[in-house]
C-alpha cells in the first residue's frame, strides 16, 4: 500500500519501522511496481532525528510559533473502530487532556470537528502557526525515526535489519554504554549529538524531562528504535520535543513521516 499525503483522513498506522523505512525509500523509486508518484530528481527517506530536530527548532524560533508557544497536540482519534483506525490527520487540540473520538464520516467536513488545519482555530497545530507549516508533529501517531541503538542484537536485527550499519544520509547509529538496558546511561553516552532536539531540550533519558513536559524515554536493548511526537491521547506530555523508545514492531499507534528532497 502506497501512502497518500492528505489532511482530515485516517492516519497510516499499523506499520513497523522496517516497513516504514523501506516504503519511504521506495517513494522516489520510479521503477517500483505500481509506484503512483513517478517523481523526478527527488530523494525520499524516513525522517531522521536530525531532520525532526530541524523542524522542531524552526517551530520554536521567530520564524515559527516562537519560544513561548507550543505546537498544539492533534488529539483527534477514531477510537480504534472501523478496521483499526486510531489517529486522524490535520487537527489541533479538540479535547481537554486526552483524545476525542470522531465519526469517520465527518472527518472531511472541517466545521463538524473544529480545530482543522484549514481553519483559524487549527493554526496552532502547525509548526509555523499557519497553513504553510508542518502538521501532526505533536500528537496523532508516534512517528518512527531512522536510527537504532548499536550493537546489533535480536530486536534490531529482527525488526529493523535495513537500518543496521554505519550512519549515513538515511539513518543514524547510536552508541550504547556497557549497560544497554539503562536508558539514562545510553542517553548520557550519546549527549555529544546535537541538533536532534533531544539532548539540548531534555534533562534525562526518562520521565517528563523534555521541554513543555514532553515524554523522555531513551532507547535501550529491548526498545532500540525511537518514535517522536507523542500520540493523540497523551495530552500535555505529547509534543514536538518528545521522544519514546519502541522495539520496532507494528502497533496501532505507530506511523511515519517521509522526507522528500529535490536534488
Amino acid at each position: 500500500m502506497w501512502p497518500t499525503f492528505q489532511p482530515l483522513r485516517p492516519s497510516f498506522n499499523y506499520i513497523g519501522i522496517e516497513s516504514a523505512y523501506n516504503l519511504c525509500r521506495e517513494i522516489c523509486n520510479e521503477n517500483a511496481k505500481n509506484n503512483p508518484y513517478q517523481l523526478k530528481n527527488v530523494d525520499s527517506h524516513l525522517i531522521k532525528n536530525s531532520e525532526w530536530g530541524a523542524v522542531a527548532y524552526l517551530s520554536h524560533s521567530k520564524y515559527g510559533l516562537g519560544a513561548n508557544t507550543e505546537v498544539a497536540i492533534n488529539s483527534a482519534s477514531a477510537g480504534g473502530s472501523d478496521g483499526g483506525v486510531w489517529a486522524v490527520t490535520g487537527y489541533g487540540d479538540i479535547g481537554a487532556g486526552g483524545a476525542v473520538s470522531m465519526n469517520l464520516e465527518n472527518l472531511v467536513t472541517a466545521h463538524n470537528a473544529g480545530k482543522a488545519w484549514n481553519t483559524t482555530e487549527g493554526d496552532d497545530a502547525s509548526t509555523n502557526g499557519n497553513v504553510s507549516g508542518v502538521y501532526d508533529m505533536s500528537g496523532g501517531l508516534y512517528e518512527w525515526t531512522a536510527g537504532y541503538l548499536d550493537p546489533e542484537h535480536s530486536n534490531n536485527k529482527h525488526y529493523g535489519p535495513s537500518l543496521l550499519g554505519d550512519s549515513n544520509r538515511y539513518k543514524s547509529r547510536y552508541k550504547e554504554n556497557n549497560q544497554g538496558e539503562n536508558k539514562s546511561n545510553n542517553y548520557n553516552v550519546n549527549e555529544g549529538r546535537k541538533g536532534e532536539a533531544i539532548w539540548e531540550t531534555s534533562s534525562d533519558g526518562t520521565g517528563e524531562t523534555s521541554w513543555d513536559k514532553d515524554w523522555s524515554d531513551y532507547i535501550d536493548w529491548s526498545n532500540c528504535f525511537t518514535v517522536r511526537g507523542g500520540i493523540y491521547e497523551h495530552g500535555e506530555h505529547a509534543g514536538i520535543f518528545g521522544f519514546v523508545a519502541y522495539n520496532g514492531m507494528t502497533f496501532h499507534n505507530t506511523g511515519f513521516r517521509a522526507v522528500l528532497i529535490n536534488e
